[in-house]
């Protein structure tokens, strides 16, 4: 009596199934995770080069238009002290949103799977 190759073919496919099932938990918590992280950081540098934080820390002491009298030295620096306390505070909002999402995709499975044990 020879085997139907559909039923060859069904048990593979459910083998494979149950590899990527089993591999799941491995892969949220290594390369999803990294690729996360990554993104996340990605995400940090290209809002940090969007408001330009480091570059009014850099030219924190220059004279806004080529203005090098006292008056002109004090109120770019009140200026750019202002703009800096803005962006940084935009910045620590974004850094914090940003690791809350970190947080919340190592417990998304602990809590999908305590749901689903406390619903049984």
């Amino acid at each position: 009596m020879k085997k139907d190759p559909i039923f060859k073919i069904i048990g593979l496919l459910i083998v494979e199934e149950l590899k990527a099932i089993l591999y799941f938990p491995i892969w949220w918590y290594s390369k999803g995770f990294l690729k996360v992280l990554n993104g996340a950081w990605n995400w940090l540098k290209d809002f940090e080069l969007t408001m330009g934080f480091w570059l009014w820390v850099k030219n924190l002491f220059v004279p806004m238009f080529g203005q090098h009298d006292f008056a002109g030295r004090v109120i770019s620096f009140f200026l750019r002290l202002v703009q800096i306390i803005y962006k940084g505070i935009a910045l620590l909002i974004i850094l914090i949103i940003l690791l809350a999402f970190v947080i919340f995709w190592l417990i998304l499975p602990l809590l999908v799977i305590y749901k689903i044990l406390t619903y049984l």
